[in-house]
């Protein structure tokens, strides 16, 4: 029996076990990786094979900073004390089109919002003003929570601290 050549026009095939990417792993309900890694190629929601996304920088402050009574100079010293990590992250396309669908639909809130308060000028309808304000802020809303997949819990010198992934993703990386 002859060995059947390979295909050389087929498409590459992926392993699902991506464990060369990152040395990441799970404490708790946590995700822990490297700074400046790659996350496995499985959404980090449902776990499902994803295609990588662009690199992202999350930010982290120390929580001890919020007790600065003033918000200006609470944004002033958090340019300067926050930490940076880049990493890329995984996600299938059903995650993808929802964040994609929520931060389209605030950016559209808050351009209806910004059209009904340029409309309160008129006289006879001035309650637009409250309504376009209202629509404004549930479109920064909606646009923040599309737009965010993880939240970062700590950042340091070496390793990032996420919170959001989902049960299946964690349940696939190894304990600490």
């Amino acid at each position: 029996m002859t060995p059947v050549p390979p295909n050389v026009y087929a498409a590459p095939k992926s392993s699902f076990q991506e464990a060369p990417l990152a040395h990441c792993w799970r404490e708790g309900d946590m995700l822990v990786a490297p700074a400046q890694s790659r996350l496995p190629l499985r959404c980090v929601k449902c776990n499902a094979p994803a295609t990588l996304d662009r690199p992202r920088a999350f930010y982290w402050n120390h929580p001890g900073w919020y007790l600065l009574l003033l918000v200006v100079v609470y944004v002033a010293i958090a340019l300067f004390v926050r930490k940076k990590a880049i990493v890329s992250i995984g996600l299938c396309g059903r995650h993808r089109r929802r964040r994609r669908l929520l931060s389209w639909g605030g950016y559209g809130l808050f351009a209806l919002g910004l059209y009904a308060l340029m409309s309160a000028i008129d006289p006879v309808r001035p309650f637009l003003g409250w309504v376009g304000c209202l629509l404004m802020l549930a479109g920064i809303l909606c646009a923040s929570i599309g737009a965010r997949l993880l939240r970062v819990v700590r950042i340091t010198d070496h390793e990032i601290r996420f919170k959001g992934c989902g049960p299946a993703f964690l349940d696939s990386l190894p304990p600490h």
